[in-house]
């Protein structure tokens, strides 16, 4: 179909669906005129040259930029091969390439650079489609098309631009009209429209890249994408609410907030306006929680389907600078230093336009208390001796719903690490492509259900599905920070009440209670916790001793008296998962008699070394 066909075929559609702009509140009303409108500008671009004169990592990150694009030169060109359902890993190495070969070419004007940039871009355009019955796909190439079209357009010819305008509309903006329909999406490829998580963040912005493109010539597709834009983000925007967590973990928070930064900015860059977006409460504060989810050991506290590395966020450095918060602003500009020796992250670009500029302040202004509660569907507490110091304890406990997108059963488990080391850890997501993960047999696979996570399992019992456990109590002292979640819904037919107290004492040593109380009689609980680390046990049992890196850590069992420590594989059930061959389970196994009332498991973990204080054993008190 045509350009101009396609064109008048959606402008009837839109027509037909009493559809019409409201120009009383136009948002092309301000809207930049030619290219490049999104995101770039030629200023910043000349900004950015001149900075990096005096400022030497953003000399480093420019260079990276260029490195990495002059190994795409000549490089297998990208394919329409799917992996499982997606098309994904095509359109990520889409914006990967296109976007640091046209910022390698904005900051050398050297030709190899754009030609390569319009090889992939002109490639992908070619594709027969970009996998619209797994929309993600869609969004991430659109992003890639977009950027691709807007940053060069003064180098392409008109044959180029009207094969890139085709395929804009052919392939993704075709999609717009059944997505934003007044009625709700009319086609269920275009669910996410509702969703209130990543999907929503990601696909809104692709189409938002499209259609601001395009928007000189296309103004009524792009009104209507905008509008829609503007009604839909807000959903997943809410789930921030009220302190800044994400639902979804760190990793996805990465995922999902990138591409909100990206949508907001595209409507400022384009129309001189984000209507608000990024003032959403909630929303407005989750620079702390991508600041404080980062531990001393350069791992995040990783929940649901996420890992637990960590690389320079363009996006963190964004809101860091909106906020003009100093100590976040600092991290970022840490965390970009330590990894862009190697980055391939395919939003490397957008650092040199979100960069995060030194700053000389007063290291007094700005503190960030060491222990934080972020209240939400994903209700966590965060603890560690100190800021700044890379031997520092982290501690990171798990609470909320276990029902939210790319939920594990994982309600409970904690997170440790201390000298540079992870000690307790978790392992992660397994592969998306075995059968049914993200449906009836999710709960099979080891790496989601809570027989690999760090929380006690009764007998060879699920956590329930969906269940709350919320966090009941938070303290922060010098002396001891805690914070206890109520558990008692997550095994409803194990015990009256189940609570699990996590604690830091003496900002040198972690303790972990759990009490349950009326316990089914006979019942065998498994306390676990998955460790990389080698382990030495006591001869009583009742001691492990962790090694790891030359770093120790000892694990002591403080109540029940008697009870002994073991270590077990942690295999899962089936050849197909991962394997985990590096990993082990910590294990103390309590069996509950008819007349246990209460039971009662501490357990004391200690990092040993002469930074660290040889301290008596706790009292074990009851959990208030």
């Amino acid at each position: 179909m045509s350009f101009n066909l396609r064109t008048l075929t959606l402008i009837a559609f839109l027509i037909c669906l009493g559809v019409k702009p409201s120009f009383a509140q136009d948002p092309l009303a301000q809207l930049k005129k030619g290219h490049p409108k999104l995101l770039i500008s030629d200023e910043a671009i000349r900004y950015d040259i001149e900075a990096a004169k005096t400022d030497p990592l953003r000399a480093a990150l420019n260079k990276r930029i260029i490195d990495n694009a002059k190994k795409y030169i000549g490089a297998t060109p990208i394919k329409h091969v799917l992996i499982g359902p997606r098309l994904l890993d095509q359109s990520r190495l889409a914006i990967e390439r296109i976007m640091t070969s046209a910022m390698a070419y904005k900051l050398t004007q050297d030709p190899q650079f754009l030609k390569q940039a319009k090889f992939d871009l002109m490639t992908v355009c070619q594709f027969k489609d970009w996998n619209p019955s797994h929309f993600l796909d869609v969004a991430e190439m659109s992003f890639a098309v977009s950027i691709g079209y807007d940053w060069l357009y003064a180098e392409l010819n008109d044959s180029e631009r009207t094969q890139i305008k085709e395929a804009l509309l052919n392939y993704s903006l075709s999609f717009a009209p059944l997505a934003y329909d007044k009625r709700g999406p009319q086609d269920k490829r275009v669910w996410f429209v509702k969703a209130e998580h990543n999907w929503n963040q990601v696909c809104n912005g692709g189409l938002l890249s499209a259609a601001l493109v395009l928007s000189d010539e296309e103004p009524d597709l792009a009104r209507l994408v905008i509008n829609g834009a503007r009604k839909s983000l807000p959903l997943s925007m809410h789930a921030y609410e009220p302190d800044g967590a994400y639902p979804e973990g760190p990793g996805y928070w990465t995922y999902g907030t990138t591409y909100n930064i990206i949508a907001i900015n595209l409507m400022r860059s384009a129309l001189g306006t984000d209507f608000g977006l990024s003032d959403t409460p909630g929303f407005n504060k989750t620079y702390l929680y991508r600041m404080a989810i980062a531990s001393p050991s350069h791992f995040s506290f990783n929940y649901s389907d996420g890992g637990e590395g960590f690389e320079a966020s363009p996006a963190f450095t964004w809101l860091s600078n909106k906020a003009g918060f100093q100590p976040a602003i600092q991290q970022a500009r840490e965390e970009l230093k330590r990894t862009l020796g190697g980055s391939k992250n395919r939003f490397l670009a957008l650092n040199a336009l979100w960069f995060p500029e030194e700053k000389k302040t007063d290291s007094t202004q700005n503190s960030v208390a060491e222990d934080l509660h972020f209240r939400g569907p994903a209700d966590i507490a965060l603890f560690r001796s100190a800021w700044n110091d890379p031997h520092a304890i982290f501690l990171g406990l798990r609470a909320g719903l276990n029902s939210t997108n790319h939920s594990h059963l994982d309600l409970g488990s904690f997170v440790l690490d201390s000298d540079g080391v992870r000690w307790a850890e978790d392992l992660g997501p397994d592969n998306y492509n075995l059968p049914a993960y993200f449906g009836n047999k999710r709960w099979t696979y080891f790496r989601l259900n809570n027989f690999s996570h760090n929380i006690i399992t009764p007998d060879r019992t699920l956590q329930r599905y969906p269940a709350l456990a919320p966090i009941v109590a938070f303290k922060s002292t010098p002396k001891e920070a805690y914070a206890v979640t109520d558990l008692s819904k997550v095994y409803p037919n194990t015990a009256e009440k189940y609570v699990r107290k996590a604690a830091i004492l003496d900002r040198s040593r972690v303790l972990i209670e759990d009490e349950l109380t009326n316990i089914k009689k006979d019942t065998v609980l498994h306390w676990r916790m998955m460790t990389r680390a080698r382990v030495n046990k006591s001869k009583d049992a009742s001691e492990l001793t962790l090694r790891q890196d030359g770093h120790h850590l000892t694990v002591r069992v403080l109540e029940p008296k008697g009870a002994t420590l073991s270590v077990i594989a942690a295999t899962p059930p089936s050849e197909d998962e991962k394997q985990n061959e590096r990993d082990q389970l910590i294990q103390v196994n309590v069996n509950a008699t008819p007349n246990d009332h209460l039971v009662r498991i501490a357990i004391l973990l200690s990092p040993e070394g002469d930074t660290w204080q040889k301290l008596p054993a706790p009292e074990v008190k009851p959990i208030e």
